[in-house]
């Protein structure tokens, strides 16, 4: 599907007024008037409770900007302190930002400017005296002075009376005196203070647990003064739990003693998130083309019952499911049903383990031909009960009746056979909807190669006749896409019907080296070869062990032998299988004896090849080295010894061979080279090599060798000149190298 400019929707909390959807400006209005109002001049605590994603941010902004809002002469109600503890790591660096923060606000008039007083030079109010030597008390008793005299903290901004703070601190710690003095004093002027300040801390129950411990001992004994009250937002349980952890007490009865006033968040009517629900669906549907009358009036009012009403309880999950549902109609193919799509975004969301049971279950959702699980015979009572049972075990007991209405809802046999047909809703017989068994699979294999059709994927599965199969291999082999087609029927092999792995397996091993075709990524490199070894791997583990190997015995004749050298990899990791099973544990996929006879013939292949040509040049040829190094070892040195002693490039396509390569994880490229230099002078003369090596560089035939082949002999190059027996060089080193190399080559 063409994916439309549509811009996916952020969990950021409203900020102004106009954003509010939901109608939560009273409710916030009226918690600002509490705060400004508040008889008395003791500190007070609200404490606004409600869980993740329900709006606690978004109505403490709109709670702030009550406060901040002017009065008709222009003044500030109150002076107002979004505290952000999670900006700090310590609980040191914590208190010291919330005091130089409160402080700043003390420093302002009734119009919410800063004073300034020290650039002014004036007399400051005795308050500030007195909050700028409480703070500097209890920060040295905390430990903290050291740190903030001697560094700013990072990415906060130090306002003048932070400054000011900050000169106080570098003085002795003499004069701190006692805390609870100079706590007594600012309290007395404290009181004579004309404003007041409310200082809002957010997220709470986002904080480490012993940072919540300091926020709460702050606002209930170090910082609890007259004329400073408190907002704070946090999920209640989280608190609590926190709290318990590290007081090692009640957290809730903790938290009653702190928080004086608690507001519950107000929670959202199921009426107004599922306006905001559907408004968005709308939004969706329209931005991705869909028209009117590609949706089934009676199926979609199914799906709304079923998994849109009552399923979202927060906006943020509201906002999640959008985006999810965003994200998969841009990859599906645009022809699978609107609502499926839906139905199928909400169970990915709330129970994506049924999601994959649905997704291994085609033969009894859909009815297909083959299938083994129909329940046509047992009574519905009993097979709803089954059903009830199974879906027990795959999702939460509380959901296990949603669940099957769920399913019911989206596969009418299974409604029909358990005695749900009343969950079965549909005006017409939708072409692509999920239930079609020739359209499941739209659904769930949206990872389709561009250019590769599904149907053209799982008619090529469904064949009768491996020549269709062969032709179809061959035709994407021509066209530099095999790999995309072998890899969509490797993705779908669950599916193959029964009967058809034999057919499928002769037709893959008859494919083999028919496509050069290669991908290169970091860590997942490929070839066609590979892809069709994966999927014929899979088609024996389906066949066993004899089935397979009499198939391969006849692929390898019809072939005339052709097939024996791709089969490399497939066959050394056969007899790692063999030599890993010990006591008959490890199960191989083809009997013993044709492993064995089947290795051989790579062998004596790769031995009459070698006679007239250098194989370490040919990557075709790699696997089938490494086949003959672990089969006949003898041969494999002779062979070797010839070729690395003959001449330079010889001697470089040896060591390319024997290298081991370290890649990054990031970029995918060769970061370092290893040798096993022992194994290496096994071959050819360590002190040789230097000379093989210069006089190909001299006569150029070095320099025509693959680039990766010449960076490999200058690593090896490096690690034979190491004292230490160093066997890694990076391939930065190994560059220098090469460089100093080609310029000597230039000037000769």
């Amino acid at each position: 599907m063409d994916n439309p400019n549509l811009s996916l929707a952020t969990d950021t909390p409203i900020k102004v007024r106009e954003q509010d959807l939901i109608g939560r400006i009273p409710f916030a209005e009226r918690l600002a008037d509490i705060l400004k109002s508040a008889a008395g001049p003791e500190s007070l605590v609200i404490g606004l409770y409600g869980p993740w994603g329900s709006g606690k941010t978004s109505v403490i902004n709109l709670v702030e900007n009550a406060l901040s809002r002017k009065d008709d002469d222009e003044k500030a109600g109150v002076s107002v302190v979004r505290f952000e503890p999670w900006n700090y790591l310590t609980a040191e660096q914590l208190l010291a930002q919330f005091l130089k923060e409160v402080g700043s606000a003390l420093d302002k008039d009734a119009h919410g400017r800063r004073k300034l007083f020290g650039k002014l030079r004036a007399k400051r109010p005795e308050v500030l005296n007195a909050f700028a030597a409480y703070s500097e008390a209890l920060l040295m008793t905390a430990g903290a002075a050291a740190s903030l005299a001697g560094m700013p903290l990072a990415g906060v901004a130090v306002p003048a009376f932070g400054n000011r703070l900050t000169s106080r601190l570098r003085k002795s710690a003499v004069r701190a005196g006692s805390v609870s003095s100079k706590k007594q004093r600012l309290e007395e002027e404290l009181l004579k203070f004309d404003g007041r300040v409310v200082v809002i801390i957010d997220d709470i129950d986002r904080l480490p647990n012993d940072q919540v411990r300091m926020v709460f001992q702050l606002v209930a004994s170090l910082a609890k003064l007259p004329k400073i009250n408190y907002l704070l937002s946090f999920d209640e349980e989280v608190v609590t739990r926190a709290l318990s952890e590290v007081q090692k007490c009640d957290g809730a009865e903790y938290l009653e003693k702190v928080v004086q006033v608690p507001v519950r968040l107000p929670s959202i009517s199921s009426g107004d998130l599922e306006r905001m629900l559907l408004k968005d669906i709308n939004a969706i549907f329209e931005a991705f083309a869909y028209r009117r009358e590609d949706l089934d009036d009676k199926r979609w009012n199914g799906v709304c019952l079923t998994f849109l009403n009552n399923r979202f309880f927060t906006i943020r999950e509201v906002r999640r499911f959008s985006n999810a549902l965003k994200a998969k109609l841009s990859i599906l193919p645009r022809f699978c049903c609107f609502e499926d799509v839906v139905a199928l975004a909400v169970l990915e969301l709330k129970v994506p383990k049924l999601v994959d049971w649905i997704r291994v279950h085609k033969d009894l959702l859909c009815g297909t031909i083959g299938s083994s699980l129909y329940m046509n015979n047992m009574d519905p009572k009993d097979s709803l009960a089954n059903l009830e049972k199974l879906f027990s075990g795959i999702v939460p007991s509380s959901e296990a009746k949603w669940a099957v209405e769920a399913v019911c809802r989206l596969f009418p046999r299974v409604a029909n056979i358990t005695g749900m047909s009343h969950c079965v809703s549909y005006s017409r017989e939708t072409l692509n909807a999920i239930w079609r068994a020739d359209s499941f699979d739209l659904y769930f294999h949206s990872n389709m190669p561009d250019g590769i059709d599904v149907h053209e994927v799982q008619d090529a599965l469904n064949v009768s006749e491996g020549g269709v199969l062969l032709e179809d291999l061959r035709r994407h082999a021509e066209a530099g896409s095999m790999i995309d087609f072998v890899s969509a029927m490797r993705a779908r092999v669950s599916t193959l019907e029964e009967g058809r792995a034999e057919v499928v397996a002769k037709a893959c091993l008859l494919a083999l080296g028919l496509s050069k075709e290669k991908h290169y990524a970091p860590l997942a490199s490929t070839s066609a070869d590979l892809e069709l070894l994966r999927l014929i791997e899979l088609l024996f583990k389906q066949l066993g062990p004899a089935k397979s190997g009499e198939i391969l015995r006849a692929s390898v004749d019809e072939s005339q032998g052709r097939v024996i050298c791709p089969l490399t990899p497939f066959l050394i990791s056969q007899l790692n299988s063999l030599n890993d099973r010990g006591d008959g544990g490890c199960k191989t996929l083809l009997p013993k004896g044709d492993i064995f006879e089947l290795s051989d013939a790579v062998c004596a292949k790769v031995i009459e090849d070698a006679a007239t040509r250098n194989l370490f040049l040919d990557d075709e040829c790699h696997y089938a080295l490494i086949l003959l190094k672990e089969r006949k070892p003898n041969e494999f040195m002779a062979y070797a010894k010839r070729v690395a002693n003959v001449d330079g490039a010889g001697c470089a396509s040896f060591l390319s061979f024997g290298s081991g390569r370290y890649t990054s994880l990031d970029s995918g490229e060769v970061t370092s080279f290893s040798f096993d230099k022992a194994g290496v002078a096994r071959v050819v003369e360590l002190a040789k090599i230097d000379g093989l090596l210069t006089e190909a560089r001299a006569d150029g035939s070095f320099f025509e060798l693959p680039e990766d082949y010449q960076l490999v002999a200058a690593a090896f190059c490096v690690a034979n000149r190491d004292d230490d027996g160093g066997n890694e060089v990076s391939a930065e080193e190994a560059g220098r190298l090469l460089a100093h190399w080609r310029r000597n080559s230039r000037r000769t």
